[in-house]
């Protein structure tokens, strides 16, 4: 009997803790009465301007939500949350993404979509651990190098921006199952996108420039469809 109480207890205690990881807090003032048990916090449609210093105080955040606010310049406050595996800022007016944002080595899912991105800084490439990175209806005008290596991402959305070209690297993220990117202003592909092997979804629409060199064109019929302008050789 008293074992089956103890172990009765252990169980409660287990599924607590599960339960609290799981909470998530719509409340800046909610969250910061216990910092420590503090895993997801939404903060989205809030009218944030700026992102206070006070957020800085939860050391065992995962999940940090800032969609849909008024940001203007991406938070420095927030690349000090190195637990971080998932950060949302979409929908807001940023223009530029910091060096200091290459300290957020956990993170596995950076959504930025609807913001004023010009472009992406090279320390993008340690961020590892990255699975998704949404990067659409920006204003990119080019991506660097440096994203070949993030190894494990599985998506990227660089949908709706002006990017024209796109860097060879993009061929080393072998484990890339989605790749968005139409309505975009792009003359070529990079040679190395018929490495993908792993690409489930491949949307190059309404590139009205585009050319697709002749050893590219069953790769991207494979996706698209239809007919492909070839390359003149």
């Amino acid at each position: 009997m008293k074992k089956l109480l103890i172990l009765f207890l252990i169980s409660a205690i287990a599924n607590c803790s599960y339960a609290q990881k799981d909470k998530t807090y719509y409340s800046l003032t909610d969250a910061l009465k216990s910092p420590a048990k503090v895993y997801i916090l939404n903060l989205s449609h809030t009218q944030l301007k700026e992102v206070p210093e006070s957020i800085t105080q939860f050391p065992n955040l995962k999940e940090l939500n800032l969609s849909d606010n008024q940001l203007i310049t991406f938070p420095e406050t927030i690349t000090k949350l190195t637990q971080l595996t998932k950060l949302d800022l979409s929908k807001n007016q940023i223009t530029k993404l910091p060096e200091s944002i290459g300290n957020l080595v956990n993170l596995e899912h950076l959504v930025f979509t609807k913001n004023k991105l010009t472009a992406l800084p090279e320390v993008i490439g340690k961020l590892v651990n990255l699975q998704e990175l949404s990067l659409g209806n920006n204003r990119l005008t080019s991506i660097p190098e440096s994203i070949g290596k993030l190894i494990n991402l599985q998506s990227l959305y660089l949908n709706n921006n002006t990017l024209s070209t796109l860097p060879e690297g993009l061929g080393k993220l072998k484990n890339l199952t989605i790749l968005e990117l139409q309505n975009n202003e792009l003359i070529s592909l990079p040679k190395s996108v018929i490495r993908l092997k792993m690409l489930e979804t491949f949307n190059v629409e309404n590139n009205s420039d585009l050319v697709i060199a002749s050893d590219q064109q069953r790769f991207v019929k494979k996706f698209m469809g239809g007919e492909t302008k070839e390359k003149s050789k």
